[in-house]
């Protein structure tokens, strides 16, 4: 280690026990075994709600004397060279703030609002898009079934802090049959009928699946209908970030 100008300690080496700890967190294994995720970035950090548990923060030199006026006085924080900031993230440029966030432990139970299932969407970039826009527009339940992973870097990053507003649930095929069946369900697909003419009365689960191999047959059979939305100029679908969230804008 080495000493910053005003004598602060920087960590130095990539060695230390907690830049050993963050890297860790670049991989689900890593995520599941110590039960903690990375949220980079300076509005993300500074935007985490006081619901979020944090385990220490990370600041780099360059940072320092911005971290200053941060409250970050939840958890620890380390401060750590520039070097040593970039050996931790997945960005090309890291921003040079970082939390280290406590996963939730949370079990699975029907939304008691309006609720959003996400089948097989494995684009961490739509998964994120997708977390933000279900938080925007009050849907306070995302559910998913074999998706990305919540918790990766790009997913936290795309969602731009709806990580920290929507109560996300990973679910088993047997539960989200049951989220079909058991709550008012929708599913986005092409064959349904035109949901932008009378809308969708709340509550209700809109389910969407990728654009490859869209919602399984076993989730489309259980739920309460289908709905689509008008395509024109050919078009033959949407990206599965931009049809579910104007889906969920029509739920009145």
């Amino acid at each position: 280690m080495r000493l910053f100008c005003n004598m602060r300690e920087v960590i130095s080496s990539k060695d230390n026990r907690i830049v050993r700890l963050a890297r860790s967190l670049a991989t689900k294994k890593g995520r599941e075994e110590r039960g903690l995720f990375l949220a980079e970035g300076g509005n993300l950090t500074r935007d985490i709600p006081e619901s979020a548990e944090i385990a220490f923060y990370l600041v780099s030199e360059s940072r320092a004397e911005e971290a200053d006026g941060l409250a970050l006085a939840r958890a620890e924080v380390y401060h750590v060279t520039d070097a040593v900031m970039k050996s931790v993230s997945d960005t090309v440029t890291p921003y040079g703030l970082a939390a280290a966030v406590v996963i939730p432990k949370r079990e699975f139970r029907l939304p008691a609002g309006n609720a959003l299932l996400l089948d097989g969407v494995s684009d961490p970039g739509n998964v994120g898009t997708l977390l933000r826009t279900a938080a925007a527009a009050g849907f306070e339940d995302v559910y998913l079934l074999g998706c990305a992973d919540p918790y990766s870097g790009k997913v936290v990053r795309a969602s731009m802090g709806g990580i920290f507003r929507v109560r996300v649930t990973e679910v088993s095929e047997t539960e989200a049959l049951s989220l079909a069946s058991d709550t008012r369900s929708v599913v986005l697909d092409m064959g349904g009928r035109d949901l932008t003419k009378d809308g969708l009365p709340a509550p209700v689960t809109l389910i969407a699946g990728s654009e490859a191999h869209g919602v399984r047959e076993a989730l489309k059979a259980a739920a309460a209908e289908a709905c689509s939305l008008p395509m024109k100029n050919q078009t033959e679908s949407l990206n599965v970030a931009i049809a579910a969230a104007v889906a969920m804008y029509f739920v009145r």
